[in-house]
């Protein structure tokens, strides 16, 4: 792989499947936007409908594909089966695509060794999932939380040794990958703490997003298959700052999409919140009401306090029959 000042050379006489190519970022960013697709689409269907139903909302970690929610126990698994299948793939491909053509001798290791590093961390925290389904009485609480989180420190620490003698260009998309995987480490770990808080599971899910579509904006501004397309110069500072614009729209996209697919899920199943405020008003009025005949019965007690209880019944029978019914 060459850079120059214009275009990068990324060898498409031999075009491989590690991270370092243009189909390399295209695929694990693939992956990034199917998984918060799905969650993004599972998360508003399990809050709307606990809201339908007046349960309590409760994040989870992982989400069944949102075209067979109504079999959630069963593709809750195959989701997660599905996931651990894609990230081997890319641990094979890594492994494969190490070798010269003679398959004699493994190139370039400590860039293979990273990424399957990477990978490893995304597979361990999916069989967690895996096992938390099964309910594995030795995993504590949390434990698909924390590991989902230890895979994402893995992947921000490669990262972050990754970019010496690498252009300025290079270096700052990657490194504003970086700052995108530290968010979405932290908000895995502040979605499991507000678990029963819905708009705390937002950010992962956000994060998780921007880090698919920005894998997608590194492959073609490094790796662009399109030879006649506008290039940046690798090595000009104004070319960081429009980079750095192009980070900008690709959080409010992400933030876009998000509201918009939870309109969607919303006019889905049956605008639920209009129908719960309807039920708070009810609930509100039987708790005043309740809260009126306690008064009442209390003030009844302290006025008859020194008489008989048939006296004190009767009065508190009387009281509660004058006031309003629901």
């Amino acid at each position: 792989m060459m850079e120059g000042n214009h275009t990068i050379n990324s060898n498409h006489g031999n075009e491989d499947m590690h991270v370092g190519s243009f189909t390399g970022h295209v695929v694990p960013g693939s992956v990034f936007l199917w998984v918060s697709l799905n969650y993004t689409i599972q998360l508003y269907h399990c809050y709307f409908s606990a809201r339908k139903s007046g349960r309590q909302f409760k994040a989870s970690h992982a989400h069944p594909y949102w075209f067979c929610h109504r079999k959630k126990i069963k593709w809750q698994q195959i989701e997660a089966i599905f996931r651990l299948m894609l990230i081997s793939s890319g641990i094979i491909g890594e492994i494969i695509t190490g070798y010269d053509k003679n398959l004699k001798r493994f190139t370039n290791q400590m860039m293979h060794a990273e990424h399957i590093s990477m990978f490893t961390g995304f597979a361990f925290a999916t069989i967690v999932d895996i096992m938390k389904y099964h309910n594995v009485a030795c995993l504590p609480d949390g434990s698909d939380y924390f590991c989902g989180f230890g895979a994402l420190a893995v992947e921000f620490v490669l990262f972050a040794y990754h970019l010496h003698g690498r252009t300025l260009l290079n270096t700052h998309l990657h490194t504003l990958l970086i700052y995108t995987i530290g968010l979405n480490a932290v908000a895995t770990i502040t979605e499991y703490i507000y678990r029963d808080k819905f708009i705390w599971s937002l950010p992962r899910i956000v994060f998780l997003w921007l880090q698919g579509t920005w894998f997608y904006q590194i492959a073609f501004i490094l790796f662009n298959p399109y030879r006649d397309s506008p290039t940046l110069d690798v090595n000009d500072n104004e070319s960081v700052m429009v980079v750095t614009l192009y980070f900008a729209g690709h959080i409010l996209l992400a933030f876009a999409v998000q509201f918009l697919i939870g309109g969607l899920v919303y006019l889905c199943n049956g605008r639920p919140a209009l129908k719960l405020n309807r039920d708070y008003t009810q609930l509100e009025e039987i708790s005043t009401s309740g809260s009126s005949q306690s008064s009442a019965s209390n003030s009844v007690i302290e006025k008859h306090g020194s008489g008989s209880d048939n006296e004190l019944w009767e009065e508190t029978s009387k009281l509660i029959e004058e006031l309003p019914h629901s």
